[in-house]
């Protein structure tokens, strides 16, 4: 469980408010013309993460890079438990890892996790969060599921079910993903809404899991939108030596 921590721990809880006054259709579009601004103009980001694990009672921390360019993603962690960095990406809706230290390797797709059948493992599920780093609007492309109620929009997204909590302009204020069967929660909090691009820019992020004991946190702390990205951002490089995991 101590990869998982470090890979992708996603996204913070928001405190509970008093509800506002019933989402109306001006609301809605207002957030899918945000939201389809945001995607045309998003092209590339870089964000420095500090994720707080607690894994059955084992707390520690660590530093973590995302990069994202189009659809591609790529991941860079300092070190953990004492041990050496781990490299990894999602290309392709395909995942790939190596942990160098241990010279292990983990690759798999995406896709599993919306095949439904037995539950994935929690690492697994938190690659589905990073696709939430990635500006794709999910909502505005989902049009016959959509459910507002009051200043929500509920709709299903493979195995989640999924809810975008708007502020009454239309900006998103967070979306949260449960997976009721297998007890995964992913939830990302925007904050800095504008009329400038980018729009709104993530937070924080959580993923938690009873049935596993498991909770992480990754606090933003640095992010920045259509830099240049080396290629070398998105390589990850696996030896032949390497021994090959079957989940994470």
């Amino acid at each position: 469980m101590r990869r998982i921590g470090v890979i992708f721990c996603l996204v913070l809880f928001l405190a509970s408010c008093a509800p506002p006054p019933p989402i109306d259709k001006n609301t809605l579009e207002d957030y899918r013309l945000i939201a389809r601004l945001r995607d045309r103009q998003f092209h590339s980001a870089a964000y420095l993460l500090d994720l707080r694990v607690d894994d059955a009672g084992r707390k520690f921390s660590v530093k973590t890079e995302i990069y994202v360019s189009g659809d591609s993603v790529g991941i860079y962690g300092r070190g953990f438990l004492g041990k050496g960095a781990f490299k990894a990406n999602v290309i392709d809706d395909v995942v790939t890892i190596y942990f160098a230290s241990e010279n292990e390797y983990f690759t798999g797709p995406l896709a599993e996790l919306d095949a439904g059948g037995d539950c994935a493992a929690p690492g697994e599920v938190m690659l589905c969060a990073l696709s939430l780093l990635t500006a794709k609007d999910a909502v505005a492309a989902t049009r016959d599921v959509l459910y507002p109620t009051r200043n929500e929009i509920r709709y299903r997204s493979g195995r989640f079910d999924r809810t975008v909590r708007l502020d009454p302009r239309g900006y998103p204020e967070s979306e949260k993903l449960i997976d009721p069967a297998c007890g995964d929660s992913i939830v990302v909090t925007y904050a800095d809404p504008s009329r400038q691009f980018p729009f709104f820019k993530t937070q924080d992020v959580l993923y938690y899991n009873d049935r596993y004991d498991f909770r992480a946190r990754g606090f933003v702390r640095e992010q920045k939108y259509n830099i240049d990205l080396s290629l070398k951002k998105f390589q990850v490089d696996i030896p032949q030596s390497a021994s090959r995991l079957d989940n994470l």
